[in-house]
């Protein structure tokens, strides 16, 4: 049973680390392209890393685990007191809310329907931008500060329509291009050694607070 709750373990950090990876390189990077491409690229990774954490542990509830520790690395950036504070706290929240929606949704993903699993992922792709238009506005309500995706009718559905259609497109394509890869299916059932899930998360805090 010990070994089983470790094997567990160390899977849920090696996937919220490699998460946190991503987060901190390619989202780093990703600002310094347009909003449009920038937005519809990070999601798909987002819910590539989590259905194979799914696929990998065999547990929906995982998922919820894998988020924990990629926003507590994201949360390192706190620490850093020349980041204003939101650039760290709304990836988190938007973090908790992919997460969320991919928990409702991820046993759709492994449906052999098309249909099945395209609607799955707009649901999240599309759902969690609306969420963050909500905490966007109760922020503005609350703080007075507009931010730029609600600021007018053309940010907001480039936001919520345009990035959340072609985010879903990119994520079902990237489903489908890499599931005859052997290695996937290899690793979904490999047991992780806990020294490399260590390493991997020491390396995504690192990233991440060199990285901002």
């Amino acid at each position: 049973m010990r070994n089983k709750n470790l094997d567990f373990i160390a899977k849920v950090v090696f996937f919220g680390a490699l998460w946190g990876i991503v987060e901190a390189t390619l989202g780093y990077a990703l600002h310094l392209l347009p909003a449009l491409i920038a937005g519809s690229i990070m999601f798909p990774l987002v819910m590539f890393i989590l259905y194979h954490a799914y696929k990998s542990l065999g547990s929906r509830t995982a998922i919820f685990y894998v988020a924990i520790i990629a926003i507590m690395i994201k949360a390192t950036n706190l620490f850093l007191p020349m980041l204003y504070p939101a650039k760290t706290i709304n990836p988190m929240i938007a973090m908790f809310i992919q997460s969320l929606l991919a928990f409702l949704v991820i046993p759709m993903l492994s449906s052999e329907k098309p249909l099945m699993k395209l609607s799955a992922v707009a649901l999240v792709s599309v759902g969690w931008r609306v969420v963050m238009v909500g905490y966007y506005g109760l922020n503005y309500l609350t703080t007075g500060f507009l931010d730029f995706r609600i600021a007018s009718i053309n940010p907001l559905i480039s936001y919520v329509v345009y990035e959340g259609l072609i985010s879903t497109l990119l994520a079902v394509g990237l489903l489908y291009l890499t599931s005859p890869v052997n290695f996937l299916s290899r690793l979904n059932k490999t047991r992780i050694n806990p020294v490399v899930s260590a390493a991997l998360l020491a390396i995504a805090i690192i990233l991440t607070l060199v990285k901002f």
